[in-house]
């Protein structure tokens, strides 16, 4: 390749919706590390308890020359027709294992075998803790720009999908037409997650309340339940 495209590699979970992308991964098929949260209950793909529970496990390494040698093509076929960008998207159940460590893992593949590609990543769904959720939902009503939170349009498809299966050690290539959402659903998504993040900083507020309040203080919020 003469060129080479920016690429863009991201994780996500299902739950939250398939986002728009030039290859969609799912990644469930790999072993779950959910079970290493009972001795760090904040652990991710980021760790390297995570990294060798699914790398030494029997399916990583064909799938993973299986899904390099399909990223080299479609790379080959974007640099062809002169496009300048691609999108690889990773997704699991919960967006904070799986699909953050392949992720990851591509990432440091692509910039290994192309020195003078440009690539990016991010993790949409993989939060932490609440405070992690309360601070990029602050930093973006504010207009800041947050690597870690992107509009989740299920109804934008990809432009292929892609499954493997271990047992046959196949790579399933399904080409998606795009089909934008209309505004009705679009207003729907909007006020729903704005919504829920109304929701999050009520609790935060009622968190933050001290518990003895002097006498005569009053404050903005719901009635306190009374147990008889």
């Amino acid at each position: 390749m003469n060129s080479f495209p920016e690429v863009h590699v991201s994780s996500f979970s299902f739950k939250t919706g398939m986002p728009s992308a030039t290859v969609v991964m799912d990644v469930r098929f790999l072993p779950d590390p959910r079970e290493l949260e009972e001795y760090n209950p904040f652990i991710t793909g980021l760790h390297s308890d995570v990294e060798k529970f699914i790398v030494t496990s029997s399916c990583f390494e064909p799938f993973f020359t299986a899904l390099t040698q399909k990223i080299l093509g479609v790379l080959q076929d974007i640099s062809t027709n002169g496009q300048s960008t691609m999108s690889i998207a990773f997704g699991c159940t919960a967006g904070k294992h799986r699909s953050v460590f392949v992720a990851e893992y591509l990432a440091r593949w692509l910039r290994h075998r192309f020195s003078d590609m440009k690539v990016h990543v991010k993790h949409r769904d993989m939060v932490c803790n609440e405070s992690e959720v309360l601070m990029d939902l602050d930093q973006a009503m504010e207009g800041n720009n947050s690597e870690v939170y992107e509009p989740a349009l299920p109804g934008i498809g990809p432009l292929m999908t892609c499954t493997y299966h271990p047992d046959t050690r196949h790579l399933d290539v399904v080409n998606q037409p795009q089909q934008p959402q209309s505004c009705p659903q679009l207003n729907t998504m909007l006020l729903s997650g704005l919504k829920n993040i109304k929701m999050l900083r009520e609790k935060r507020q009622r968190q933050s309340l001290p518990t003895n309040m002097p006498s005569g203080c009053s404050f903005e919020g719901p009635a306190p339940t009374l147990i008889a």
